[in-house]
């Protein structure tokens, strides 16, 4: 699956594969901590660990709802995309909805568009499957990526605290944001 960015330069989404774990473990140690190790007390690697060991990977890909990508710009593996569909939050009853739940780059990629084309290829997959809403949760505290939702057209339908310890408690608010599809 090809995206063709403004500047002619090429995303490609490369679906994750289950022989693909040890690449995707090391990519996300690098991606995630670089926009989330401050609000861990140990840096993230409980979470690193919990989310993109075999077992969880191997379970997540194993999931017929479950869309799960490396993205790749300029033939390097820069970041991840993962979306499920149909789902709905536990928190608040979103129907006929897709989550959008990762969308990792790492920080060179930042300011250049990806994102917001990823966006368009989830917004064009829900279409395609006839869903009504994607949601996706955001914490409260990654200020800059609530911006960049709220400008992608999503707002915030519900709010609450997560119960991950190893998080500084000044860190756990999270929002549910919520865009609907015409």
């Amino acid at each position: 699956m090809i995206i063709s960015l403004l500047d002619s330069n090429q995303l490609i989404l490369n679906p994750v594969l289950l022989e693909d774990q040890p690449i995707l473990y090391r990519l996300m140690d690098e991606v995630y901590r670089a926009s989330y190790h401050s609000i861990w007390e140990d840096k993230g690697d409980w979470y690193v660990e919990l989310i993109y060991n075999p077992e969880t990977v191997r379970k997540e890909l194993a999931r017929s709802r479950s869309h799960y990508f490396f993205v790749e710009w300029k033939e390097e593996k820069i970041g991840i995309l993962k979306y499920d569909f149909p789902f709905s939050p536990r928190e608040i009853e979103i129907p006929n909805a897709m989550k959008l739940h990762r969308l990792y780059l790492h920080p060179k990629a930042h300011g250049k568009g990806i994102a917001q084309e990823l966006m368009k290829h989830c917004e064009q997959v829900a279409k395609e499957n006839k869903l009504e809403a994607i949601w996706l949760e955001a914490m409260e505290s990654q200020i800059q990526a609530k911006r960049f939702y709220e400008k992608m057209g999503f707002s915030e339908v519900y709010s609450y605290v997560l119960d991950f310890e190893r998080i500084y408690p000044e860190y756990r608010g999270i929002q549910i944001l919520k865009k609907v599809i015409s």
